[in-house]
Parts: structure tokens; sequence; C-alpha cells
């Protein structure tokens, strides 16, 4: 049984923007939390919390912008939308750490233990050869349209585990290593290609569908691992085909600024 549209969108979660990376860093470099932190902006104390993880509201409004420019003592241009010709990076500086030039993951605060539990362990630093990219538990549907089977409730998505690869390696691909996660395939409708359970490497930076490729996305119904190319010649509004690879499953177009693109898949693990 198909699960309905309003449940659907309800429970929505996007790869993290730029912005909201930023966010998140300065919010746990604060030692603070989503909830303290939207109480402080005199919003519902749920309100991050929808912002990072539901894209409600999908841009922050100005006043908000500036409000945790000022707490943060940072430019309200850094919690723009990334596609805002006027948004900003965090600024070197802006955080403890900045003084290391290495690339590395946005910061989380450590996720809470239930009272008795083990401390959460940690992976091992990696060397300098090596760069670390998380796995969320995340399931990007090659079919119908998946939901996030795990969502951290505060302090924003804990990886569930973490690949290593040459940072050598990763630099014949990427300029921005740091952007890179790893997500579980599920569904088949892109078969042969990419078989449920299998592991993809995506790139959160690249969010524009130029040029054609497979990407993660929210089509509006749900998160989906699809082949996205512009219908050629559409300006007002720019249409998008979303297609599937298995010839079972119909292409269909929507309104780019209907879709969010959550990056694009860069390379998969393969096993023989």
């Amino acid at each position: 049984m198909g699960i309905p549209y309003s449940d659907r969108h309800n429970r929505v979660m996007s790869v993290l923007t730029p912005s909201r990376y930023a966010l998140l860093r300065l919010i746990a470099e604060a030692g603070s939390n989503l909830k303290a932190e939207s109480l402080a902006l005199g919003r519902n104390h749920a309100y991050l919390q929808q912002y990072i993880h539901k894209g409600t509201p999908q841009r922050l409004p100005e006043d908000v912008r500036e409000s945790l420019a000022r707490r943060f003592a940072v430019s309200a241009n850094v919690f723009r939308d990334d596609a805002d010709p006027n948004w900003e990076p965090l600024a070197p500086g802006a955080l403890s750490d900045a003084g290391d030039p290495s690339p590395r993951r946005p910061h989380f605060a450590t996720p809470r233990a239930p009272f008795g539990a083990a401390p959460v362990e940690r992976d091992p630093p990696p060397t300098e050869s090596q760069f670390r990219i998380p796995e969320y538990n995340v399931a990007p549907q090659a079919g119908p349209g998946a939901l996030p089977s795990h969502m951290a409730v505060e302090d924003g998505p804990q990886p569930v585990d973490h690949w290593f690869l040459p940072r050598r390696f990763l630099s014949a691909f990427t300029d921005s290593p740091e952007a890179l996660v790893v997500l579980r395939v599920a569904g088949d409708s892109m078969e042969p290609d990419y078989q449920a359970g299998e592991r993809v490497l995506v790139d959160t930076a690249h969010r524009t569908p130029s040029p054609p490729g497979v990407y993660v996305l929210w089509d509006g119904f749900g998160l989906v691992l699809k082949r996205l190319e512009i219908v050629y010649g559409t300006t007002d509004p720019v249409m998008v085909q979303i297609m599937s690879i298995n010839p079972g499953y119909p292409t269909y177009t929507r309104a780019l600024d209907e879709v969010h693109i959550n990056g694009r898949v860069v390379g998969k693990w393969v096993w023989k």
C-alpha cells in the first residue's frame, strides 16, 4: 500500500545544503542546539529543525538571517540559499578550527546516548593521505519514491558509517571532497545500472542538472535516484525530464523549481 502524499510530504529530508551546513556548524561551535536557537529567534521550538530536515521553509526569511548573523557574528548572506547570487560561504576564522587548511565535514554535536548506554564509538582519525566520507541512513528510491529511515532529532543528521578514500584519487574527480556523501540505493527503477542495496557516492555541491546525469532529488513525492535532463527550449519555467533506466517505469516532467536536487551521483561501488 502506498504512503499518502501528506505523510510523504511531512517526512521529507534533504541532503544538507551549504547554508544548512554552516548553520549546524555554528550552532555546534556555540554548544547550542536547534531547539534553543529556534526559541532565541522567537519562533516555535521546531522551526530550525524543520528547516534543516524537511526543507520548510526552503529559504530563511531576511529577518531570521539577520538575527542569526548577529547571534553568530557572521554575514547574513551565509544563510542565503547557495543558488542566490548574494550567498557567501562561511568566512575563514568564523570557527575555532578554521586555521586547519585540510578539508573536513561540518562538525555535528555528539549524539545523546540513552541513560546507561555505552559512549558513542568514534572512527579513528583519517591519515593525511585519506579523506573520510560520511554515509547517511537515507535511501534514495530507484523507484516510486523513498523516505528516510532515520533522522536525528535535534543536532542534525548523524553519519551511520564512514568511508576512507585516498585524497589523490578523489582530487581527480571533484574539487570539493568535503561535499561528498555515501547513500544506499533502494528500489528497481534504475536497474541494471543501480541495484537495490548498492552504495553510491553523491556530490552534494552539484545541484544543477547540467550536464545530464543521475541525481538524488526530491521530486514532490519522494526522495528518488533518477536521470535528469533539462528539456531543451523551455525557459518560463525551465522543465526537467525525470527518467528511469528500467523501461518498466515512465518518464515524467517537472518544473525545475518544483524539484530539490540534493546532489549528482559521481560513483558507486561494484563487487565482483
